[in-house]
């Protein structure tokens, strides 16, 4: 078991619409104390040495052109900074590898990287790794190894303002900024990324690398690989060697591999309320893309003549979506999001194409103060923003609309890591609905931490043509003016029924509509399975409130309360149902999950809160698990 925090301390505050804790402290920075923290920087014996920047080429022979590793995001417009620090990064050619399998290539930064999504809103890409030199064939994964909250302050996230490593801000509707721990699912295993990476021949065998802690490129130290071993605390290829000076050129010029990493903040930054208190979770959807094979879409909202719309320092609370139609082509899907910036701008990058056969996208332009607004049709061409020129829609002129607040009915609750989307459908032959709001949920109360506002407007839609701002009609949506289908999505399940809906309520009514979700079941091909706990407390009568966390790579798939265990003396059995996972018959491979326990005393939730995290996973891909044991100090 590795203790990750005791005594998390959040800031005397709320997040706008939930409620305030009642015991949180008014220091404004860190709390005294050094925070704990097992496992979490590199390993002892994996053969860092001080000068080196990376561990890197861990074959010893068939080195390829050098890759870089870099990261782009969204933020709603509330948000200010979301941060992330990165010590780790690693591929495996194995779509679905456990952080414990055997065939990661693991890179430990020596300077661990501090991103900020809002720096790469507008399509910015903020680089955490280059020169990494990776052997011959083909990656399906990617694996970025964060630095939690809990950890000690590191430079590099101290630079940019931030008080721990892992941090969502926000400004209030009162203009009043906060800072808030943005809490990782067992950080020691990864965010896993899907991804296909195609890495080909090159004769060089050493490179210069240097990543420093901003993320950008300078002449650093070569690590030049001698010999190759396996780490066995955890599997995977590490490397020894030693480390030369290294100067700013190479002997051969070549097309180094970049991949870019798309975090959204609008659907992984996820609010929660524990016993009255306000935190932040990330809970990740992220995506890998290589660079030549994606594109970018940009254009203008005209805002001036908007009225109630939420205006922050930079942004305003309008959303641009691309969307496509899901694999069984019964809705659209979100692919990617952009905020509008306050003078109406807005760059979507980036959107899988190619060169060959570019592809289409539909954009949404969408909050809960305009009208919809559906561009059909933006056909998008290779290149990155910073270096082409993007494809453009022109301005695009939404009309004001009122709005109405929603919330979930959670007699039968979803899945804790679900989405809930709200869709319309416009009229017309062969029309399917569109995505226009989605919201993670409470992944302990199974609600919204707070309610989602939505359009009470009718919508306008047209088809882009090239060159032109495009014309718009308007019309009804099929679902009526201010009425949405309402369904969910989660990992792992199956897509809920599109059978719900929701509707503004009568005359001048502001109250709250909840609306129970269709539940979902685990996707086809795999079995409902179940996760039996054998549950311990060292000190009875310490905890009285707690939640037990199902993750898998890094994003939350099921909870459960410990409430009744520690009432009950703090020992006993816990099973959780509905789990992902396989048979004898029909393995699961992916079904590898980890446990975490979040605790503590509602008398003092903040001075008391301990997370723990479990490094042993719970292998459900051919069955049930039981008695799986949990200590909780």
């Amino acid at each position: 078991m590795l203790k990750v925090v005791r005594g998390i301390h959040a800031r005397d505050i709320s997040l706008p619409g939930l409620q305030a804790g009642s015991g949180l402290y008014t220091g404004s920075g860190r709390r005294g104390g050094a925070p704990l923290r097992a496992g979490s920087g590199p390993r002892a014996g994996t053969g860092l040495w001080a000068g080196s920047v990376l561990l890197a080429c861990v074959a010893l022979a068939g080195c390829a052109p050098k890759t870089s590793i870099s990261t782009t995001g969204n933020l709603p417009a509330q948000y200010t900074h979301a941060f992330v620090t990165i010590q780790g990064i690693w591929l495996s050619p194995n779509a679905t590898a456990s952080p414990n399998d055997s065939s990661w290539t693991r890179f430990t930064l020596a300077t661990p990287v501090t991103v900020d999504l809002a720096s790469s809103l507008d399509g910015a890409l903020t680089q955490i790794a280059s020169g990494l030199n990776l052997p011959v064939g083909t990656y399906n994964q990617i694996r970025l190894i964060p630095v939690d909250s809990s950890a000690a302050l590191l430079a590099s996230a101290k630079s940019l303002g931030a008080i721990f490593n892992t941090e969502a801000d926000f400004v209030d509707s009162a203009g009043t900024s906060f800072q808030f721990p943005l809490e990782l699912q067992n950080p020691d295993k990864g965010i896993g990324i899907p991804a296909s990476i195609t890495i080909s021949r090159d004769s060089n065998a050493s490179f210069p690398l240097a990543t420093s802690s901003s993320g950008t490129t300078s002449t650093g130290s070569v690590f030049t690989p001698s010999s190759t071993g396996i780490d066995g605390a955890s599997g995977g290829t590490t490397t020894t060697g030693t480390t030369v000076a290294a100067s700013s050129t190479s002997t051969n010029t070549i097309t180094p591999v970049s991949v870019a990493i798309n975090i959204d903040g609008g659907r992984d930054l996820v609010p929660f309320v524990y016993s009255g208190v306000s935190g932040i979770l990330l809970n990740p959807h992220a995506t890998g893309y290589v660079s030549t094979a994606v594109g970018a879409i940009q254009g203008s909202v005209s805002i001036a003549n908007l009225t109630g719309i939420e205006n922050t320092v930079n942004h305003v609370q309008i959303q641009v979506t691309a969307e496509s139609l899901s694999t069984d082509g019964l809705r659209h899907v979100a692919v990617n999001s952009a905020p509008v910036r306050s003078d109406g701008t807005f760059v979507l990058y980036p959107l899988a194409t190619s060169t060959s056969t570019p592809t289409s996208y539909d954009l949404v332009v969408h909050g809960p103060g305009i009208a919809t607004l559906i561009v059909k049709n933006v056909r998008v061409t290779q290149g990155d923003p910073a270096n082409s020129v993007p494809v453009s829609v022109g301005t695009l002129a939404p009309r004001s609309a009122d709005s109405f607040n929603v919330n979930l009915n959670t007699t039968a609750p979803l899945p804790a890591g679900a989405l809930v989307g709200f869709y319309q459908t416009l009229p017309g032959s062969g029309e399917v609905p569109y995505l226009i709001e989605e919201r993670p949920i409470d992944p302990f109360n199974r609600n919204f931490a707070q309610d989602q506002s939505i359009s009470t407007g009718t919508v306008d839609s047209g088809t882009f043509t090239s060159g032109a701002n495009v014309p718009l009609t308007t019309s009804t949506p099929l679902e009526g003016a201010g009425s949405y289908r309402v369904s969910a999505t989660a990992p792992f399940f199956a897509d809920g029924a599109l059978t719900t809906t929701v509707s503004a309520p009568e005359g001048s009514s502001t109250a709250t509509v909840l609306v129970a979700v269709p539940p979902l079941s685990v996707a086809s091909g795999s079995a409902a399975n179940s996760l039996s706990l054998a549950l311990t407390q060292s000190t009875q009568g310490k905890y009285n409130k707690g939640e037990l966390i199902v993750s898998h790579d890094g994003a939350i798939v099921a909870t459960a309360p410990l409430d009744s265990l520690f009432a009950q003396g703090g020992s006993g059995q816990l099973t959780i149902t509905g789990l992902p996972g396989g048979t004898s018959s029909a393995a699961l491979l992916s079904a590898v999950y980890f446990i975490s326990v979040r605790a503590w005393n509602s008398n003092n939730p903040t001075g008391t809160l301990s997370r723990e995290i479990y490094p042993n996973p719970a292998d459900l891909s051919v069955g049930n698990v039981t008695g799986f044991p949990v200590n909780i100090d």
